[in-house]
Order: C-alpha cells, then structure tokens, then sequence
C-alpha cells in the first residue's frame, strides 16, 4: 500500500453505524485532585520510613486514608458568606444560603463539570441574610431561617410554602405572643415528627411550631438569664436530641440549657452559666448519637464536650479555635469519632482552615486549607452520611465538596463521572445574533426607509421626533366621536384637516 493510500486512509471511517464515545474519567479525577492531599499522603509515608516530618502540630497522618478528602469540586455562585447549607437525606440535592440574600438549590444529578451551576435561586426575604436552611427529614421541605422574625418553609423544588407569623412586639411577656419578635437565629426539625420544627431568636424564646399551621407556634420557651436579674437574654443557637426528647439552646451571656420536648417549658431540665465567655457567640450545638453527649462551638474560639447528665463542667475543652462568624457550626462525622468545624480569618493568620478533630480528645487530625488564594474564613460543614463527602462553606461565596474516589458515593462522583452534554450549533444560546438586523421599522413599511449616515444633523433630528421610541412620546388619548367610534388623535392630520377648512374659507 502507497504512502498516498495510507494518508487517505486516515481522515476514512473505519466503520459505520454507531460509534462508541469513551470518556476521559481519569482525567477528570486528576483534576479534581487536591494537591494538600497529596503533600499530605507523602509526609505520611516518609514518617512510615522512619524519616523525620517537617509538620509537628499533631497530626495523625495514619487515618487519612479514611477520610473523604483526596478531591473536590467547588461550587461557586454566591458572592458573599455562606453562611447555610444542608443536604437532603437522599444525597441528591443541596441547598445554601448566603448574606447576598439568595437561596441557591443544587442538583448533583444535573450538573457536571463544565456546568456547575444552581438550577434555582431565590430570594426568601427581601434584604435579610439567611442563617439557617434545614431540609426535612423526608426531604420535601426546606426551612429557611432568614434574619427577619419569620420562618419560612419551601418545597423542595423552591417554591414558597408558608410563611408563619410575626409576634406582637409591644407585649412585654414573651408567652402571650404568638410568634417571634426580634431578629431568627437558628431553626431545626423535629428528628421523628416530620411536623414539627423549633425556632430560636434574639427575643429570648425558642418556639416550637406545626409546620402545617402559620398563625401561631405550638409551644414557647422563654429564657431567663440567671445573671442579669431575671433580664432576657439572646439565643443563639439551638439543636434537637436524635431521639427527640430533649432540645438544648446556648445563650449569649455565657450559658447553655436543655428542656423536654414534652414540658414543661418554664425550667430547663438542666442548665450551666459561663459556658463560654459572655458576650461571645455560641455559634453551633449539636447532640451525640448517644442522646447525652452535647457539643458547643463558642465564639470564643473554645469547644466543648459535655455529659447532660453531669452538667457541671465539660468532659473535654479545647481552645485555640479562633471563630468570628455567627453562622460557624460544629457536627459529627457518621461514625461519631471524628469532629468537624471551621476556623476564621485573623489577622495572623489571613486564611480559616476546615478542622477534622478527633472525639477521643479534641486532638487535629488533620486542617485543610480550602483556597489559599485570598483571604477567606471555614463557615458551615457538614459530613453526610450517605454520601460519605464533606461540604463546607467559605466567607468568600465557595462550597467546597470534598469526597474520596473509593469511599464516597455518588454526589460529587456523580458530578465528575458525568460526560459533558454535546450540543449541536444551534443549542449555542450565547451565539451573537442581531435581533435588529430582521426588525422591521414603520419607515421600511411605507418605503421611506433611508441610509441615516447619509442624513444631516437636522434630518436626524426630525427623525427622532418623529420616533415614539426615541422622542418617549406617551401612548395618544383616546377619543370617541359621536357616532360612537372610538379612535386615537393624530394632531398632525387634525391640524392639516383645520388648515384646509381655514384655507376655503
């Protein structure tokens, strides 16, 4: 065979009817990778040989490979804090709330790597930042905590289902209104009643409401500072037993609390003073999976462990967390033995971390950093359990999504997996087409269309005159004749008609 045939060969078919597409996966992981990980896997495996690692802060490099940190995606859509997030139970759908009022839902099954991008944002509350977003435990729902006195509850989908009431602001005993009076600060469902959810607020009340019912909560508890005489002091955050039967609340002045769900609402089954430092932020609780271990994030940049049942002082304390943000959480991972949360920006160091911290005794396992690229503080994180990934919010408007090729399950993967859509030219939406090349204009009508460069100054502006568009003339007044028809004035023709008459005359 010549070398012609064989140059000719190349650009032929080598065969007909359908032709299998491969996808680069590998490629895509490769991208995804992050390169933290990486550095981190190789101090790892010079410690294994003996070799001395240059990072002394702790760290157990061993139980790396048990986490969901080798890649990530990042989403990117808000332009400020976000400062909510949660997943649904199925691992499908995720929603976030930022101080740029938006409420951004995002589908792993609809997006992939050239296309990451929400399929709905809305704006719960005109102007309000949103502090909390909880989806329900069948899913259905999201509960929207904006920084006005009302909840909101939406569908799935990001329609507005219910908006529940306001309180009576002038009534000074807290239990004879029927809802919120001061600014939300956090919301959480009922673990098992899928009814049911709590609000807390700066009005000193968390309340319990009937999702199904707006006019008034079901329940109210009215918390007292011990402290400040009996004053009211402010919620700041508030977290359900996985079973249910208790809810605890932490207060600004220091204090942490926990009531029955069942009553009574007037004193809490028990309660500690100077928790955390007064005046700080206690920005996340959240209940062990053993119903009696409680966890606090305060701002005072410490976190605690507590037994409810020996309320006096914490089992475990660490410090040195720095958190300057009022929407910094804490959670568990699903296995209950490691610990998540964020760290904020200082002006030591410019750049918060994400820390996974070990439940044994509060000890780093490992921080990372999200985006070294500007200054930015770890605000949300959340370890889903399905799924097996980690997400977590930063200051500057990012969600990263950090999940392990061999032990994550679908979400993000399914993102990476996802070849790109192949789209024909004419699904190119953003091609550039001259609307007004095909526009036709009244003077093309009547065939007095004309080459306007060729014009004068003064052409030109009788032309505009005459333009409704261009002169923003208002619409014509309507007038009706005597024998009953209605037209429109024309000024010029009624001139013109007047002009004749006086003429003849």
């Amino acid at each position: 065979m010549s070398d012609s045939e064989d140059e000719l060969r190349q650009f032929l078919p080598s065969g007909f009817g359908k032709q299998t597409v491969t996808y680069d996966f590998e490629g895509q992981y490769e991208k995804c990778k992050r390169h933290e990980y990486t550095d981190l896997l190789s101090q790892n495996a010079s410690k294994n040989a003996g070799l001395a690692s240059d990072d002394d802060d702790g760290s157990d490099y061993d139980e790396l490979e048990e986490l969901p940190i080798s890649h990530e995606i990042i989403l990117k859509e808000h332009n400020k804090t976000v400062s909510a997030l949660d997943v649904d139970p199925a691992g499908v759908r995720v929603a976030s709330g930022s101080y740029d009022y938006n409420m951004d839902l995002w589908d792993f099954n609809g997006m992939n790597l050239a296309s990451l991008h929400p399929f709905r944002v809305v704006e719960p509350v005109e102007s309000h930042p949103i502090h909390e977003l909880q989806y329900s435990r069948n899913g259905e729902w999201i509960l929207v905590i904006p920084s006005s006195s009302q909840a909101k509850l939406f569908t799935r989908d990001g329609v507005e289902e219910s908006e529940y009431v306001r309180g009576d602001m002038y009534l000074r005993d807290m239990n004879n209104t029927d809802g919120h009076v001061a600014e939300l600060t956090a919301g959480a469902w009922h673990p098992t009643d899928d009814d049911l959810f709590a609000t807390s607020s700066l009005d000193s009340t968390i309340r319990i409401w009937d999702a199904n019912i707006k006019r008034a909560q079901r329940n109210i508890i009215v918390v007292k500072s011990r402290t400040a005489k009996g004053s009211k002091t402010r919620i700041s955050s508030i977290a359900w037993a996985p079973d249910g039967k208790y809810i605890a609340g932490a207060t600004t002045d220091g204090g942490i609390a926990y009531w029955s769900s069942s009553g009574p609402y007037n004193r809490p089954v028990a309660s500690i003073q100077d928790a955390h430092e007064k005046e700080s932020w206690t920005s996340g609780v959240v209940y062990g999976s053993d119903n009696i271990t409680l966890l606090t994030r305060g701002g005072d940049g410490t976190i605690k462990l507590w037994d409810i049942r020996n309320f006096k002082k914490p089992l475990l304390s660490r410090s040195g967390l720095q958190n300057t943000v009022q929407e910094t959480n804490i959670a568990f991972s699903p296995n209950g033995r490691y610990i998540i949360t964020g760290t904020s920006s200082t002006p030591e160091s410019l750049v918060g971390q994400l820390h996974i911290i070990d439940k044994s005794d509060l000890s780093t396992i490992t921080k990372l950093t999200l985006d070294a690229s500007k200054p930015s503080s770890v605000v949300r994180a959340q370890w889903h359990p399905k799924l097996d990934q980690i997400l977590a919010t930063t200051s500057t408007g990012d969600i990263h999504v950090l999940f392990s090729r061999e032990l994550s399950v679908k979400g993000a993967k399914i993102v990476v997996e996802k070849a790109p859509k192949i789209r024909h030219v004419d699904d190119n939406i953003t091609a550039d087409i001259d609307l007004t090349a095909a526009a036709v204009t009244p003077d093309m009508m009547s065939g007095k269309h004309r080459d306007e460069s060729r014009l004068t100054n003064q052409q030109r502006q009788k032309l505009a005159r005459k333009d409704p568009m261009k002169s923003r003339r208002p619409d014509l007044p309507l007038a009706r004749r005597m024998d009953g028809e209605v037209r429109v004035f024309n000024f010029d023709a009624d001139d013109e008609g007047n002009l004749q008459k006086r003429r003849k005359i």
